[in-house]
């Protein structure tokens, strides 16, 4: 991952010594080093040890996103908040029946409008719902 797409609250993979992978919450980031915390406490990483997270269809069912069967030729999960007047669409297109070629978000809401909006990775979600202005806690 590179700095500037970086905030703090993002959640990405720090890459350990022995191999393994844990999630984490960025917390804060200084020449070169990522700061976050995980399940298991503070941790810190080289920024070239960092990266994403792919967004899932078990993520999005985590975060309230149900499957909507009837939209696309292909796997389409929604989150919809009537009190809000929100909609939030995930897709995972696939196949020649569509031109995208990459996972992507759709949100309506009564002041904002994003359509295809690629997002493949969750800190891109997580972007997208800040830049919408939705205070929505994404859990992995």
């Amino acid at each position: 991952m590179k700095e500037n797409e970086l905030t703090k609250g993002i959640y990405v993979y720090f890459n350990c010594f022995d191999g393994s992978k844990i999630i984490v919450r960025v917390t804060g980031f200084n020449d070169g080093i990522v700061y976050g915390d995980s399940e298991t406490g503070s941790h810190w990483c080289n920024i070239e040890k960092v990266e994403p997270i792919p967004t899932t269809p078990k993520i999005l069912e985590k975060n309230e996103f149900l499957a909507n069967k009837h939209v696309y030729p292909y796997p389409y999960y929604e989150y919809i908040n009537e009190e809000d007047k929100l909609k939030v669409g995930f897709a995972f297109p696939q196949g020649n029946r569509t031109s995208y070629k990459e996972p992507w978000v759709y949100i309506d809401s009564e002041h904002v409008f994003i359509e295809h909006l690629p997002c493949i990775f969750v800190h891109q979600l997580q972007h997208a719902f800040r830049l919408a202005a939705i205070e929505k806690e994404i859990m992995i």
